[in-house]
């Protein structure tokens, strides 16, 4: 009784942390055991977790016997932890880290939030990161974003307060100072140089913004020498003496440096793609961001909003000129842009577009005046909204189109397009003049329930596109899980991650070599490698049976795939 007096208390005290957490639950949670995982990024990190776990190296990672130097071990331990306490063969072990991050995120945008505006705004910006598309999406991804964008919110945070303090002639803690560095170091312990980046960049524009400097020296940049020293350096000399320094160099040249030159992985896009793409990846809260940009610009002057440009801007040219270009890449930065559009999105006067059909003396109007109507910011923001409600229903229908053709849960993948429709539908009733908040709050749980079932009822049951884990229940029918596994063709990671590290990933001529040496050996062979490898057994005299087939999507390549299971007769 005393428990759930306390719980009621806390609910009176603070409403907007209890509203807030609620609708990341929904958004969140659902399905987060049972997705499989996800190709290819999500896969390697797990495997990689794994592997760290099941060899006790901390140091070093490995994808099989492979270096894996594509970010530091930070986020490793963290996985590797997460499955040592919750079992390392279920798939939402590695994904708890980066579930902790995203409801992290939001109670820190809340937290940014309440000492910029009033606690129905403050839960808005929260509600707005936490139910975008791109950050529902990445907290349910045993990856780096969600847990780097944690960390960056606490060392902006921290700088801003450190800030704050400093413009009102107020004294500056020592504790922000190590709460900027101690974050920024965990930062680049999980994802390397974006949080320092950002921190410098985020500076730099404030000076720029400000015209004063003096504020820095209240950061402790000599303690922020000190502790960044002490967190990063000790791995950094520990894995460069483990791999003979192959691991820096191949951090720092084969990736790093590769997204800066050149578009990574068949990733390259043009300059203006990342702006096209926020108002996807930020849905549904999109639908404010045109409304915001004139009180903004507005109250460009203020030290918070200041402050929040100096965070955005500097790092949206970086990513734009990186040829290299992922939706995920501007989530650094979402927050400070729900903060904006909470603070001045929200209240915003609907805009109206008067089409001139005559002129005073009763003639018809000119075609320049036509243009000039129809070249007002009030026309583009109307557009820019009617697009953001079209989303919605664009991608619900998307979803039930693919849920369709891969084996999807049809009855889930309908409730998913209404609503996607029910979305765009609040939404407009919304942006009408008179447009009550209610409906802003609905269309944004609405959103929430969307990712809910797409994210964990839909996907997670499109056996069309899960291949690995079929691979296995059929090896494990066969009864040969437990004797040697070589697979020609489809290499994809969540295949290692599924059969064990022991896979062999080999050309059609290695597998057939395999089986050879092997006769009590499976080899899974993708269709377009069948026919070498079944020539090359010819040639040697031998004979196999295919003794099954899994049929698929490889969503990966985006192209259909069938794997032949072979054994020796």
């Amino acid at each position: 009784m005393t428990y759930l007096t306390s719980i009621t208390q806390l609910w009176r005290k603070h409403p907007t942390f209890f509203l807030l957490m609620l609708v990341m639950a929904v958004a969140v949670l659902p399905g987060v055991t049972e997705l499989p995982p996800m190709d290819r990024d999500e896969a390697r990190y797990m495997q990689a977790s794994h592997q760290m776990l099941d060899s006790g190296d901390v140091i070093t990672i490995r994808f099989q016997d492979d270096l894996r130097a594509k970010k530091p071990a930070g986020i490793y331990w963290l996985q590797s932890a997460s499955a040592a306490v919750f079992g390392s063969d279920h798939p939402g072990s590695y994904r708890l880290p980066s579930i902790l991050a995203g409801f992290g995120v939001a109670l820190m945008t809340l937290l940014f939030a309440s000492r910029m505006m009033p606690p129905p705004q403050a839960l808005l910006a929260a509600t707005l990161i936490g139910v975008s598309l791109v950050m529902v999406t990445e907290s349910r991804l045993a990856k780096t974003d969600a847990v780097l964008t944690f960390l960056i919110m606490v060392q902006q945070y921290a700088l801003w307060r450190i800030i704050h303090l400093y413009r009102n002639n107020r004294y500056v803690s020592g504790g922000w100072a190590l709460m900027l560095w101690t974050a920024l170091a965990f930062a680049i312990l999980v994802k390397g140089p974006i949080a320092p980046a950002i921190l410098v960049l985020t500076g730099l524009g404030f000076m720029i913004l400000e015209r004063r400097v003096s504020w820095v020296l209240a950061t402790r940049p000599l303690l922020g020498l000190v502790v960044v020293t002490l967190l990063v350096l000790p791995w950094v000399l520990l894995v460069t003496a483990a791999t003979d320094g192959a691991f820096l160099n191949t951090a720092i040249k084969g990736d790093f440096l590769n997204k800066l030159e050149s578009g990574q992985e068949s990733h390259g896009m043009p300059f203006g793609t990342h702006i096209m793409v926020l108002l996807i990846v930020f849905w549904p809260g999109s639908l404010l961001i045109g409304r915001a940009i004139s009180g903004i610009w507005a109250h460009r002057k203020t030290p918070s909003t200041r402050f929040l440009l100096a965070w955005i801007i500097p790092f949206w040219l970086i990513i734009e000129l990186t040829p290299t270009k992922l939706p995920h890449y501007s989530l650094p930065v979402l927050p400070a842009i729900a903060l904006l559009v909470a603070c001045f999105g929200w209240q915003a006067k609907a805009p109206l577009f008067r089409f001139p059909l005559a002129t005073a003396d009763g003639k018809r109007p000119k075609l320049s005046s036509v243009v000039f109507a129809l070249l007002t910011p009030a026309t583009g923001v109307i557009l820019l909204e009617y697009f953001c409600l079209l989303i919605g229903p664009v991608l619900g229908g998307a979803i039930f189109v693919i849920a369709s053709l891969y084996d999807g849960p049809m009855i889930f993948a309908s409730l998913v397009l209404g609503l996607g429709v029910a979305t765009a539908i609040v939404g407009w009733l919304w942006r009408k003049p008179g447009g009550k908040p209610t409906y802003l709050a609905a269309m944004l749980m609405l959103g929430a329930c969307f990712h809910a079932l797409t994210l964990g009822g839909v996907l997670p049951r499109m056996d069309g596109l899960h291949l690995a884990p079929r691979i296995k229940a059929e090896l494990h029918r066969l009864d040969v899980l437990e004797k040697p596994i070589a697979a020609a063709g489809y290499h994809e990671p969540s295949l290692v991650f599924a059969l064990g590290q022991d896979v062999l990933l080999f050309s059609a001529e290695q597998t057939a070599l395999f089986l050879a040496e092997a006769p009590d050996g499976t080899a899974l062979v993708e269709a377009a490698s069948a026919q070498e490898f079944l020539d090359i057994l010819g040639q040697m005299q031998m004979t196999v049976t295919a003794v099954g087939v899994v049929e698929g999507f490889n969503y990966s390549r985006g192209k259909p795939a069938r794997i032949g299971i072979y054994r020796r007769q």
